[in-house]
């Protein structure tokens, strides 16, 4: 999907998710310009715990609540990771005190010219890309626990300049996981975000069946 709706016209966004083997999509995602700044965009992935009641509710608060804070915010501010830091263990708070709600993981990040910025807690995954260059995953040292909903996620801040032409993909582990990370490598190489995308769902999709995980991915592809 080009960017459109308000979004930098220098950027170009496509998004999928799909359901995975269980009988609901418990991943969620929220991608919005910033409501002062049309040149920051917003992103928030989320992928409700598996096994435990109420996870898909969880995503979709803890994606909403960080995409509704962070508009609140500056675009100035959000290009401190603190900051961000600061918004996710707000929305772990606003999840916990959810009776509706689980638990989650949770990466929001900001994007603004080619710098982005974000804070995450959980096993979902921010990744720059770039023909030729290496891959930096923005969430590698991330913690996994206390999850978001848990009232104690603690959340591991990330921030970068992006070199030119970038590829930045925000995803949960359903992708990385069964796709691998030498695919989500590769899929630099396609000339277009949506062939990124049908890249790593023909990898992360058995042949003959269903996605063995909900697979949630964005994709931002820079100037």
């Amino acid at each position: 999907m080009t960017a459109g709706g308000g979004l930098d016209a220098m950027l170009t966004v496509a998004h999928c998710t799909e359901i995975g083997s269980g009988g609901e999509n418990e991943d969620s995602f929220i991608v919005r310009p910033h409501p002062n700044d049309s040149s920051c965009l917003l992103i928030a992935v989320a992928d409700g715990q598996g096994g435990q009641s109420f996870g898909g509710p969880a995503a979709r608060l803890a994606c909403q609540v960080c995409v509704d804070l962070a508009s609140r915010t500056s675009s100035e501010r959000l290009a401190s990771p603190t900051g961000w830091v600061e918004i996710v263990r707000a929305v772990d708070r606003a999840v916990a005190a959810d009776r509706t709600a689980g638990l989650t993981t949770l990466v929001g990040l900001s994007v603004h010219g080619n710098q982005v910025a974000g804070a995450s807690q959980g096993d979902s995954a921010a990744v720059i890309l770039g023909p030729g260059q290496p891959m930096r995953i923005l969430t590698e040292q991330q913690r996994k626990d206390p999850p978001v909903g848990s009232g104690s996620a603690t959340a591991t801040a990330f921030s970068s300049v992006m070199t030119a032409p970038w590829r930045l993909l925000v995803m949960t582990d359903g992708v990385w996981k069964y796709a691998g990370w030498e695919r989500v490598h590769f899929s630099a190489a396609s000339p277009d975000v949506t062939e990124t995308i049908d890249t790593l769902r023909a990898a992360a999709r058995p042949r003959f069946g269903r996605f063995q995980d909900d697979f949630t991915l964005v994709v931002v592809h820079g100037p």
